[in-house]
């Protein structure tokens, strides 16, 4: 019964995985490349662009880098696949680092936002 209601929570259907967002269900293989913003100031260069998330999977800690900068803080928050949020940080530097050590194995979220109109979600494999 466990089973069943998380393969109706993670939407498996056709056999592709899902994480949730504000505005629903979507394709893990979508959501990794996923930006809500239209013009990052003028230039063609995305937020998704710029977010560097290593090692994959991870182990001990999890970076995360920013290649450019936005202007920003950077807010980050770790979903675990039930959607709970189990890690939120605030950063303005171009690199931090997540101490994942104590996470349980398995498959997380991480969602990075900049203002309200930028969001980027990449899926992160801990083991």
């Amino acid at each position: 019964m466990i089973f069943l209601i998380l393969l109706v929570m993670l939407n498996l259907s056709g056999g592709e995985g899902g994480e949730v967002t504000s505005e629903g269900w979507v394709g893990v293989s979508e959501a990794s490349e996923q930006v809500f913003d239209e013009d990052v100031q003028g230039s063609d260069t995305t937020f998704a662009d710029c977010l560097e998330v290593y090692p994959q999977p991870a182990h001990d800690v999890l970076f995360v880098a920013l290649n450019y900068s936005f202007g920003g803080e950077v807010h980050l928050e770790l979903f675990d696949v039930l959607g709970c949020s189990i890690y939120k940080e605030v950063f303005d530097g171009p690199r931090t680092l997540i101490d994942v050590s104590h996470f349980q194995r398995g498959v997380y979220f991480l969602s990075a936002r900049i203002g309200e109109s930028q969001r980027v979600i990449r899926r992160v494999i801990i083991y």
